[in-house]
């Protein structure tokens, strides 16, 4: 994993709730927003030229690679279910804890809490190229 691929993945399971709220909401407001319109004067929906077909298409792919993020997390997350790891995962991507304050709560080291980071970002990097996010 580079350096680059290590920090997409920390910022993608930080925005895990924001993303969730999106992926759930995205597809059914776009939708909800096209209903009324009249697509008599459009072209078929086999050609290239359909506006309405296009942007829907591009919603669902834009929610898809949202929930694949979401996913990416729940994953990681039930793979460390019920371990010291899984109270760090929720107090630095959900609660956005300080490396300082996540030691001092799960009473470990900072060179035990970068060790359980990196552990965590090895096995949401094996997810992410599982629904190749990356």
């Amino acid at each position: 994993m580079t350096y680059q691929q290590k920090r997409k993945i920390e910022n993608e399971l930080r925005n895990y709730e924001k993303y969730r709220l999106i992926a759930a909401d995205y597809i059914s407001s776009k939708c909800l927003e096209n209903m009324g319109i009249d697509c008599s004067n459009e072209r078929v929906k086999s050609s290239s030229g359909n506006s309405i077909e296009k942007s829907v298409i591009k919603t669902i792919e834009e929610a898809d690679i949202l929930w694949k993020w979401c996913k990416v997390y729940e994953n990681t997350y039930d793979c460390f279910r019920w371990t010291q790891k899984e109270k760090l995962m929720k107090m630095k991507y959900i609660d956005r804890n300080h490396r300082d304050c996540i030691c001092g709560v799960l009473n470990i080291s900072e060179r035990t809490c970068d060790y359980w980071v990196t552990e965590i970002l090895e096995k949401a990097f094996m997810w992410a190229r599982e629904f190749k996010l990356l």
